[in-house]
């Protein structure tokens, strides 16, 4: 059986019937084998949003004790993400969870992605066949069970006009993850303008059409586009506060992330401090939190700090308060940090993907080159000529020694020249 749930998930929201009918034929299966694209460090929104409802009509029954498996193609862009949140998922289903198939989008094109692909379905049946068990993981997530009731705290006189932004998922402002905005809202002597996704009209997530790529903008007709341009892109700095249901934010959540496609991969909140306010017990989402990681590390943004519920009030509070505090120092001082492994990585994915296709990606091809990005080492060609020439040196045993000896000195000299003319300047 063959259920196309992201092209259907529209009619499968609105008719629980024929919801009921997909859920019917999974409890026949013996396999349930997940085919999706990569989208914005994890499942497509459609996706998302159908296993979301899984669980709010008390499917979960079809699944259990069932073998399962993926097959996810991307350019290998945090594809990780999506393919473990996958594995959550299927663990929470109660499913035995096959190695699944992370392809590049092209594998199927050559004799080795064929011969990949092949091995891959070889492996899911021999363990179907064998009934063979399978370890898990994941350990199960404890469900965060406790209300968040700081003590009144009155709001500050604002003195400064930064546009800080808040994006936010909150329906109840007594939860927990309303009252952590209002503790940090009061403790900002700024103005702060809210944006609740809840509020959007989005017709749907990204459906992958590439309109954008050459008309540059989102051909869906919806609020998107402009509640976007209006409210995030003029942002000096934005707090994401939402709450983790079923291992990731709610899929309100990745409906705007995918939907930002239509700014192709131009980082647009390059240089911004960032912050969020979570709901829910993030320290045993560890995917979860290297996907914000990896997320301000590609975005080149100032992550500020991650503010959850799972500490005391007291704890909570003060937590709250050091994030106004560190909001307005890094708006008034643009700090940067150096990009880790994530952000480096990330950025070369990028990197090599839209210099090969910059005659098709072509406003993303100008921001890349304008800011840099193609910082190809073999490019660099004093540099390799260095580099070979000191390795025909090397190969003699004189030389080498007389090196060697040295080496540690030459390789901190610039160093220590650079230290030198900073102390002589603080002086």
């Amino acid at each position: 059986m063959e259920y196309h749930v992201g092209q259907s998930i529209k009619k499968i929201e609105r008719d629980e019937a024929y919801f009921d009918g997909i859920i019917e034929g999974i409890s026949q299966c013996d396999l349930v084998l997940w085919c999706y694209p990569v989208y914005t460090f994890s499942v497509t929104y459609q996706l998302m949003r159908f296993l979301e409802l899984i669980f709010e009509r008390r499917a979960e029954w079809a699944f259990e004790g069932k073998y399962g498996s993926q097959i996810l193609t991307s350019k290998h862009f945090f594809d990780n993400m999506a393919y473990n949140y996958m594995i959550r998922i299927s663990e929470s289903l109660k499913m035995g969870h096959i190695p699944g198939h992370q392809a590049d989008s092209d594998d199927l094109k050559t004799a080795e992605g064929q011969s990949k692909l092949q091995d891959f379905f070889r492996e899911v049946c021999f363990n179907q066949e064998n009934k063979l068990p399978l370890s898990k993981k994941y350990s199960e997530t404890v469900p965060l069970d406790r209300k968040f009731s700081p003590t009144k705290t009155d709001a500050v006189e604002n003195k400064s006009d930064y546009k800080i932004l808040i994006v936010t998922d909150v329906e109840d402002g007594n939860s927990n993850l309303g009252k952590m905005i209002e503790v940090y809202r009061n403790s900002l002597p700024n103005e702060v303008t809210v944006l609740n996704l809840n509020d959007i009209k989005m017709n749907s997530g990204c459906l992958g059409c590439l309109y954008c790529t050459f008309e540059g903008h989102c051909v869906i007709k919806d609020e998107f586009q402009e509640t976007f341009n209006k409210y995030v892109l003029p942002a000096e700095c934005i707090i994401y506060a939402g709450e983790i249901k079923h291992h990731w934010f709610k899929p309100v959540w990745k409906r705007f992330d995918d939907r930002q496609f239509c700014n192709g991969h131009r980082i647009l909140s390059m240089g911004k401090p960032v912050g969020y306010i979570i709901s829910g017990a993030l320290q045993q989402e560890s995917d979860l939190r290297e996907m914000i990681d990896g997320r301000s590390a590609v975005g080149h943004v100032f992550l500020m700090d991650v503010v959850t519920d799972e500490n005391s009030d007291e704890e909570t509070v003060g937590l709250l308060k050091a994030l106004a505090k560190k909001t307005i120092w890094a708006l008034e001082n643009k700090p940067q940090r150096p990009v880790n492994f994530l952000g480096i990585g990330g950025m070369k994915v990028f990197r090599d993907l839209i210099y090969t296709m910059r005659g098709f990606m072509r406003e993303d091809h100008k921001f890349y080159k304008k800011h840099g990005f193609y910082d190809f080492p073999q490019k660099n060609k004093m540099m390799t000529l260095q580099s070979y020439t000191i390795g025909l040196m090397m190969r003699s045993e004189k030389i080498r020694k007389k090196v060697l000896v040295r080496l540690k000195h030459q390789l901190i000299k610039d160093y220590d020249k650079i230290i030198q003319e900073l102390d002589s300047e603080e002086q």
